[in-house]
């Protein structure tokens, strides 16, 4: 039997308070799953961040805000995670293909792409007669085995790839120069007029329109591209944000470590820890690169303001069809800011029609990236970013939207992306157990503590490990060990007490060994039960993938 269930509403187009009035509907509520690419927890205007997100802000307002949610340091593990509730490596992405020595994509679970020892959130749903779509970025496979439906979806338009030009069917690095594209399973092209954040909405808009049985209740799994690399935005929703970080990535750490301690998201007293040494401080740069740089963040910006705006589009759409108030929305991210080096590529980015000329506002072939200092500076308060273990690779927001009339929460229970399955599951009544034949999902659900927060989502026994990208977690209660990879990293495990130390800056390994080798005990069985491989010696992911892009430059023809 479905929970009976109340659908807050906000949008800013129709109202700046929420829906006061229960929803009665007694239909299975409708699943609205929001996937953002490479955004840090507090990027968002409700977690604190800089860019205007009026329509997620006004989901956030009306539901719980989770500022403890982890993900997988790199997206398709996440993503894998996300959809089955089970361990990456169980579900065959332990890493990314562009991250492996190719000898690696022949390991049981490093293929890198869904296999089928695990059922997907869509596939689960088709057990109630859920009509299910999804639209924008898959890169969990595309072929005619692995892309969406062969794996629960009704209908799809997705980029099977990790990344691509928002504009155009075009890849962003050498290893990745074209871009592929799949409608209801097979190629397709682009749309005129095609911007990612429009025409994934615009897709899923006609989904809805074309349904033959608009009556059975609806999962819809939106993947945006904002803000992976490129970052590009329209003009108009750029300009806006050119002043805003003109102080550099010094002053921006501060402010988000402020911020953060405002809204209760750390202690008042926590520690930030400084910038790596490997990172510039802003006085050093040149005037030039420092307009580059500002720009790059204010496209940043204005994707994340374009998503938000085509968001909007959506929910209002869903008002118009009478859905709105019969919709759960669960809005997260992939991995943390995108601290990879791009500086290397823009040669090649300039031959292959990209540009870096700022008076254009990061609009078509813009080749915009955060850069490692900025990103370090947006995962702020936290330590590292993504490709790497720390919080800041990890952390990442979650908002659950429309579950019942309560007042807004924001809540620091620690939860991981494999939660979101079994919450799904749980809101619409189908057991997380009933999947014979199939992997064990390790995720919790959420519902029980949005219902009653005295209920924990993981008590003191319950571990969660992690491995991608040769970086490595695991959690246990208030504390955590981590392995961070190379070049930023040392490969060394750590062990912090996130709750009075979340942005990991004292190492307490000595002060609590027996706790340390408690955890790394448990890391290690998970290791092995999940089929952790260890990456041969010297390697780190982004190496991997500067070294495939230079054998792409050189050898361009080659597949």
């Amino acid at each position: 039997m479905t929970r009976s269930l109340i659908f807050l509403f906000v949008l800013q187009i129709f109202s700046a308070d929420c829906f006061g009035q229960e929803n009665t509907n007694e239909n299975p509520p409708n699943i609205v799953l929001i996937l953002i690419d490479d955004s840090g927890l507090m990027d968002f205007g409700s977690f604190g961040g800089e860019a205007q997100t009026p329509n997620i802000d006004s989901l956030a307002k009306c539901g719980t805000m989770f500022t403890n949610m982890h993900a997988s340091p790199v997206c398709a593990p996440s993503r894998a995670m996300l959809l089955t509730g089970s361990d990456n490596h169980l579900a065959g992405v332990a890493n990314l293909p562009e991250m492996l020595p190719k000898e690696y994509q022949e390991l049981k679970g490093y293929a890198g792409v869904l296999n089928d020892s695990v059922q997907t959130i869509a596939t689960r749903l088709k057990e109630l007669n859920y009509n299910t779509y999804v639209t924008g970025k898959w890169h969990l496979g595309h072929d005619e085995n692995t892309l969406p439906t062969k794996k629960g979806f009704d209908r799809s338009f997705i980029l099977g790839a990790s990344g691509a030009d928002n504009y155009e069917a075009s890849g962003y690095l050498p290893m990745k120069s074209t871009a592929q594209w799949y409608a209801d399973g097979k190629p397709t092209d682009l749309p005129e007029h095609f911007y990612s954040s429009e025409s994934y909405v615009d897709e899923m808009i006609r989904f809805h329109i074309e349904e033959t049985d608009p009556k059975q209740p609806f999962f819809s799994y939106i993947a945006f591209q904002a803000i992976h690399a490129p970052v590009q935005a329209p003009k108009e929703f750029v300009e806006k944000y050119q002043a805003i970080y003109s102080e550099g990535w010094d002053v921006l750490r501060e402010k988000r470590f402020t911020k953060a301690k405002q809204m209760g998201i750390i202690p008042e007293d926590a520690a930030m820890n400084p910038m790596l040494e490997e990172m510039n401080p802003w006085a050093s740069i040149s005037e030039k690169d420092k307009k580059t740089y500002i720009t790059d963040m204010a496209v940043m910006a204005g994707m994340l303001d374009a998503m938000d705006y085509h968001v909007g589009r959506y929910i209002a759409y869903l008002k118009e069809i009478g859905e709105a108030e019969n919709t759960i929305f669960i809005i997260t991210s992939d991995n943390g800011p995108d601290g990879g080096d791009y500086e290397k590529l823009y040669g090649w980015a300039k031959r292959n029609g990209f540009h870096r000329d700022f008076d254009k506002n990061g609009g078509k072939r813009y080749y915009g990236t955060i850069g490692p200092e900025f990103a370090s500076a947006i995962a702020a308060p936290f330590s590292y970013f993504k490709y790497y273990a720390g919080e800041g690779g990890l952390r990442v927001p979650l908002i659950i939207s429309g579950l019942k009339a309560s007042n807004h929460q924001i809540d620091n229970s620690f939860c991981f992306i494999t939660d979101i399955a079994p919450t799904i599951y749980d809101i619409v009544g189908l057991s997380t157990s009933e999947n014979k034949g199939y992997h064990t999902i390790s995720g919790k659900s959420i519902l029980p503590h949005i219902e009653n927060n005295s209920v924990p989502i993981y008590d003191s026994k319950d571990g969660v490990g992690l491995e991608a990208a040769a970086s490595s977690a695991y959690f246990l209660g208030d504390y955590k060990i981590v392995k961070n990879n190379t070049p930023l990293g040392d490969k060394q495990w750590k062990m912090y007490n996130l709750k009075i130390d979340p942005a990991e800056t004292t190492n307490i390994t000595s002060q609590n060994p027996m706790l340390f080798h408690t955890l790394l005990s448990k890391y290690e069985l998970f290791a092995k039960n999940v089929g952790v491989q260890p990456m041969p010696e010297g390697y780190n992911a982004q190496k991997e993938v500067g070294r495939k892009s230079l054998r792409a430059m050189l050898n361009p023809f080659k597949k």
